[in-house]
């Protein structure tokens, strides 16, 4: 028998920080020297080529992180602990940290479910008060990252990894105790699965999909 728990599922990027974080990511990466400057040429034809067909939108970021291959999951993970500390925790929305830590303080586990990479994603529950990740998956094998990249976790596709993350953590949704906090229509199935849908500095499209949603604008 599964345990009913209160949840937040929350998106990241435009929800808990400004904007989107490949980029900064990447820009990071490139001034370490851990991607070369082409890398850049590379990502933004990948990321043109999504924006007119948005099926490719894992082979984009594939295309972007393409030079994570050969790298240890420990030594992208210490990148990823300097780029959260050097770059992306400035960028994050106070009020939404602020108000992660009071429904974590009100007992609500807390889960950031994101298209985001988990080269950098993972390391996020060191950043801010967040209990669980579930993001777009980088493949590992023997302790190294192969360059391939998983699903793009957005949408429905949300929705299906939350499904078999709580199958595999044996837990259940108290739906009226949730809450789910997101900004892009693709965000609004994650939504709908709480009681308390709240739409951070929302799209137009969101709005309309999600009408009784509370409205958060955080700076």
């Amino acid at each position: 028998m599964s345990t009913p728990t209160a949840f937040v599922f929350t998106d990241f990027d435009d929800t808990l920080a400004r904007g989107d974080s490949i980029l900064p990511y990447l820009l990071y990466c490139v001034r370490r020297g851990l991607a070369p400057r082409v890398q850049l040429l590379k990502a933004a034809f990948a990321f043109l080529r999504w924006k007119l067909q948005p099926a490719t939108g894992r082979a984009a970021k594939e295309t972007s992180l393409s030079f994570i291959a050969g790298h240890t999951v420990d030594e992208m993970d210490a990148i990823a602990r300097d780029f959260f500390r050097d770059v992306q925790s400035s960028r994050f929305f106070r009020e939404g940290v602020a108000e992660m830590q009071r429904m974590r303080d009100e007992g609500c586990r807390i889960v950031v479910v994101s298209a985001s990479s988990d080269v950098y994603m993972r390391v996020l529950p060191e950043f801010m008060p967040v209990d669980d990740v579930i993001c777009t998956r980088c493949e590992v094998a023997d302790g190294k990252y192969t360059g391939k990249v998983g699903k793009n976790c957005k949408g429905e596709e949300k929705v299906a990894r939350i499904s078999a993350w709580l199958q595999q953590q044996n837990l259940s949704i108290d739906k009226n105790a949730s809450a789910g906090y997101g900004d892009s229509p693709s965000d609004a199935p994650m939504l709908l699965l709480t009681g308390t849908p709240v739409l951070v500095n929302p799209k137009k499209k969101l709005r309309a999909r999600i009408s009784g949603g509370r409205i958060a604008r955080w700076e």
